[in-house]
């Protein structure tokens, strides 16, 4: 490491006599700034280890020192000072691991009462590198149990460390310990949120692909009712696109947005029961034919009602897809409060869709005579607020702002383009900015 990047406030890298008496405690204050100072200039963990290893041989006036942490069953080197490359990481035995959790200070290696666990760590650490004679071993860790430990050589002065350098020792030992065991908890943290974040994208990727089988399943049913009758093929698709551009301009809640997709897509559900005849009939219904049409809502709710929906009021939206706010529609005759957004929403998409595809008694309006009929009937049939989103949809189809918008693309041709907007910010207009 380059000592000339290391920043000026840290004055204590070399090992250095200890000061006259009369200025130890300035030197241990200044010592523990120092130390502190490591964890927050330090890049990243190593580094920060590096500055505090040499801040510590600096207080202790040594020139050589080692700093092992645990790390799978073994002791291995994290930074050194002073020492060659390459010293071999120590077995985590029972007696090393007694040994350092009872001793809570800077121990003598070559005392007699050191327990011999220490001594033959040491001795082993000696064969590797000879030219470390260690004196000092400085335990780390917690009340969870050891971390690892310094190993310090021999102070230059040729005299053991004093009182206060012990002292001093110990504190900074302290502070280590803690901020080894921080950045672990942040290191586990992360491997934690990494683990959970992988597990949310597999959960997410499991889930986009249940609500495609979902939505599948959903199409598919909807394309059994219109195979009754091939003139609404493709009908409750299109009427679901127009049906969430709306409920996306209106700005609903996601849960209503899917709620109207899944019930648009399922409004007409309840012709399964409607004969063939009657759908494909190419001329005006009779009284009873008419009758027995209008009844498809109401079936529509008894099917959907039996299906558990992760959405709100699917089947209450597709009952109301025939309802108009002055109450003239059917089945309930419903008014405006009574009508759900969603149902209002449905209406208009519906009756747009059906006003410009070709039936069996009557070919498709233009763009222009069905947009007209919706603006006739606002306020009577269709919700302002609903009517003024689809306008605003439909103007930016025309002019080209959603060229591949959901209203119009594949379904009106021929249509002129100035016509059509003129009209609709007509429409606009008398609708008013909200």
């Amino acid at each position: 490491m380059d000592i000339s990047v290391i920043p000026p406030e840290i004055g204590l890298f070399e090992a250095k006599p200890p000061p006259p008496a009369g200025g130890r405690e300035i030197f241990k204050l200044r010592a523990l700034r120092d130390f502190t100072l490591c964890f927050a200039r330090g890049r990243d963990f190593d580094e920060s280890l590096r500055l505090a290893l040499m801040v510590v041989l600096g207080t202790c006036s040594i020139a050589k020192g080692a700093l092992f942490l645990e790390e799978d069953g073994e002791f291995r080197v994290q930074v050194s000072r002073g020492l060659p490359p390459g010293i071999p990481p120590l077995e985590e035995s029972r007696n090393l691991l007694m040994s350092l959790r009872r001793a809570v200070r800077p121990v003598c290696v070559n005392r007699r009462a050191t327990a011999a666990a220490i001594r033959k760590a040491v001795a082993e650490v000696e064969r590797a590198v000879p030219a470390f004679p260690v004196e000092y071993l400085c335990p780390l860790g917690t009340k969870n149990g050891p971390l690892g430990f310094l190993l310090l050589g021999c102070p230059i002065t040729g005299e053991g460390l004093t009182v206060r350098q012990r002292e001093t020792l110990s504190v900074m030992a302290s502070i280590l310990s803690s901020y080894i065991t921080n950045q672990r908890v942040v290191r586990d943290m992360s491997r934690l949120n990494d683990v959970l974040r992988f597990q949310v994208q597999e959960n997410e990727r499991l889930l986009e692909g249940m609500q495609e089988i979902y939505l599948d399943t959903i199409r598919a049913l909807a394309t059994a009712v219109e195979a009754k009758d091939p003139y609404t093929r493709g009908h409750s698709e299109r009427v679901a696109k127009i049906s969430v551009s709306i409920a996306k301009g209106l700005m609903l809640p996601e849960k209503d947005i899917q709620a109207v997709r899944i019930a648009s897509i399922l409004h007409d559900v309840g012709k399964i029961g409607t004969s063939r005849s009657i759908l494909t009939k190419p001329s005006s219904l009779t009284a009873e034919e008419r009758e027995e049409i209008r009844k498809h809502p109401r079936v529509s709710f008894d099917i959907l009602s039996e299906i558990r929906f992760p959405y709100p009021n699917v089947a209450l939206l597709a009952r109301g897809h025939h309802e108009w706010l002055d109450g003239s529609g059917y089945p309930d005759g419903k008014r405006e409060p009574q009508i759900p957004v969603g149902a209002r929403i449905i209406a208009l998409a519906d009756a747009f869709d059906a006003m410009v595809s070709d039936r069996p008694y009557r070919s498709s309006l233009t763009l222009l005579h069905a947009l007209g009929e919706i603006r006739a009937c606002l306020h009577s049939h269709y919700d302002a607020g609903v009517a003024r989103m689809f306008f605003r949809h439909v103007r930016r189809e025309v002019t080209g702002e959603l060229p591949d918008g959901p209203v119009l693309t594949g379904l009106v041709k021929g249509y002129s383009r100035t016509d059509a907007v003129e009209f609709i910010d007509r429409a606009l207009r008398e609708l008013g900015p909200n």
